[in-house]
């Protein structure tokens, strides 16, 4: 994983450089057509979704329902877990996704649109 490290002169930034960052846990695939945001709340960057074509070899469909969270001040990976009760998105990609919050207690995630091979029934 990299980040890119700007360098800035007076208030602008003049050039930067991509800086390779060491990570823990297990990172998610190589994916395109996935949405990531950043949750203020923990500090973390939400990963949804997107298409990784050689997963189609294994499963049914290239795209992926999985969710994993980037907890910045630990560089740590976490695969989310869903509820036993809740919804599991599609299996989406090129979908929207945004984060509401007051940067403090309250957040929520709406995802919206995208693609999907679900049959329509």
């Amino acid at each position: 994983m990299r980040y890119f490290k700007p360098v800035i002169v007076d208030n602008k930034v003049v050039h930067g450089e991509f800086v390779n960052i060491k990570t823990g846990g297990q990172a998610p695939c190589a994916r395109y057509g996935h949405t990531m945001c950043f949750l203020p709340t923990n500090n973390s960057l939400l990963l949804v979704g997107g298409r990784n074509d050689t997963m189609c070899k294994v499963n049914v469909t290239p795209l992926l329902n999985d969710l994993h969270l980037f907890l910045l001040d630990q560089k740590v990976w976490i695969r989310v877990k869903y509820s036993y009760n809740s919804d599991k998105i599609e299996n989406i990609g090129n979908h929207c996704m945004t984060v509401i919050s007051d940067g403090d207690k309250y957040e929520k995630i709406l995802l919206f649109g995208g693609i999907t091979n679900k049959v329509a029934g």
